[in-house]
């Protein structure tokens, strides 16, 4: 067995987030010198709003997927399906996810986008070009009978940092917070924080939502609050009242 692979592969899954769970399976796996194998594991995704309450927990499996070189004893992580089971008893969702050399979405990411979020990657383009894109799946669209993916990159005009800067979001000055903030959104997490809405600080959740080119406002029990409703900051002494408009391709989504 190849020590020194084995080991970059069991890396590699701590690294997108599913832990030291796998790697007795890993390592039985490839001892049997196996041309391809699959490994399954399966996570609980606490219920922000009643996270003491594992019944309402949403439930994501993964099916992970290796496979032998043609030429040497090196194993590959190719990919992972991750299907999302809702407490709800709502119609599964699965997606491909591919890795490219230890890399790709997380776990938790895989999670966020199946939940109708969008996440944040440095990828490597088809032409070998390094781009930041935020990536959010097309519940409207199939290719190869997979969810197509929308990409927003820097072009499209989506600044996360001034988005949040334009909204009154309660502790924003204090260290460290807007950068745990982001980089929580990033991810395309349901991040908890507190908001204004009619001069009133309430507590609830933000997301990002770089399509629309604002953030998704929820309250205490993650009922949407619209983005407008929200108090925003004043900009040359007069108070931002207009999203920017933004021209999209009319396509038949799926709902949040």
């Amino acid at each position: 067995m190849n020590e020194e692979n084995l080991g970059y592969l069991q890396n590699n899954l701590k690294y997108l987030g599913f832990g030291e769970q796998l790697n007795a399976a890993l390592k039985e796996s490839i001892g049997k010198a196996l041309p391809e194998f699959k490994l399954e594991t399966s996570i609980s995704m606490p219920d922000p709003v009643n996270k003491d309450k594992p019944e309402l927990a949403d439930k994501m499996s993964y099916a992970l997927n290796f496979s032998r070189s043609k030429e040497t004893n090196m194993y590959f992580f190719n990919n992972f399906e991750a299907t999302l089971q809702r407490a709800s008893g709502a119609e599964p969702l699965s997606q491909v996810f591919y890795i490219n050399k230890g890399k790709g979405v997380t776990a938790k990411e895989s999670f966020n986008l199946l939940s109708d979020r969008s996440v944040n990657k440095d990828v490597v383009l088809k032409s070998g070009e390094k781009a930041n894109l935020w990536l959010k799946l097309d519940f409207g669209e199939k290719v190869d009978g997979k969810f197509a993916m929308k990409n927003f990159g820097e072009k499209y005009g989506f600044d996360l940092s001034a988005t949040i800067d334009r909204f009154m979001i309660a502790d924003l000055e204090k260290p460290g917070f807007k950068d745990q903030l982001m980089k929580s959104l990033q991810r395309g997490n349901v991040h908890e924080v507190s908001f204004s809405k009619d001069g009133r600080e309430i507590k609830g959740f933000v997301a990002a939502n770089p399509q629309y080119k604002t953030l998704d406002f929820y309250d205490a029990g993650m009922k949407s609050v619209y983005s407008k409703a929200v108090d925003q900051k004043e900009v040359a002494g007069e108070a931002v009242v207009q999203e920017p408009e933004v021209v999209m391709e009319t396509k038949k989504g799926r709902g949040r």
